[in-house]
C-alpha cells in the first residue's frame, strides 16, 4: 500500500512543480511593467530604428518624435513565452538610448513577437502580442 502512495506520490508532485512553474513563466504582463518602469520615457533621448527588410536605419532625436513612437506601446498587453518560433514578414530593431548608451533594444516582429533585451543585464525576453497592434506608425517614420 505504501508503494501506491509512493509511486502516486512520484508522478503527481513533478506534474504538479512542472504546471505552477509553467503559469508562473507564461504570465500575462504589458509593455508599461516589462519596459517603462524600467527606463522612464523623458530619459530617452534617441530612439535608432532599424527596418529588416532593407536594413534602412533611422534615428529619432526630437522630444515630440520620440514620445510620438512610445505612444502605441504604451499599456501594450503581452504574454510572456519561452522560445517562440518567429517567422516574420518585416521586424523593426528598435534601440532606446539615454546620453549615448543602448538601454533597452526592441524586435517587433509584424504584429506578433515583442522580444525586449536589456543591455546592461544582457538578458532577452519574449513576448507575444496579445491584441492586434498596427505598426504602421512606425513605418511612417521611414516614408519621410
Amino acid at each position: 500500500m505504501k508503494k501506491r502512495y509512493k509511486l502516486l506520490l512520484g508522478i503527481l508532485l513533478p506534474l504538479l512543480i512542472l504546471y505552477i512553474s509553467t503559469m508562473l513563466l507564461t504570465r500575462d504582463t504589458d509593455f508599461t511593467t516589462e519596459v517603462t518602469e524600467r527606463l522612464d520615457l523623458e530619459e530617452i533621448h534617441e530612439i535608432e530604428i532599424i527596418r529588416s527588410s532593407d536594413e534602412k536605419t533611422i534615428t529619432l532625436t526630437d522630444t515630440a518624435k520620440i514620445n510620438q513612437m512610445m505612444e502605441p506601446f504604451k499599456d501594450l498587453p503581452l504574454k510572456k513565452i519561452w522560445f517562440a518560433k518567429s517567422d516574420f514578414k518585416e521586424a523593426y530593431w528598435i534601440t532606446l538610448s539615454t546620453n549615448n548608451d543602448r538601454e533597452i533594444g526592441l524586435r517587433l516582429d509584424d504584429d506578433k513577437h515583442l522580444f525586449v533585451y536589456l543591455y546592461e543585464e544582457n538578458y532577452m525576453k519574449d513576448y507575444k502580442l496579445t491584441q492586434d497592434f498596427d505598426m504602421t506608425f512606425i513605418e511612417q517614420h521611414f516614408q519621410k
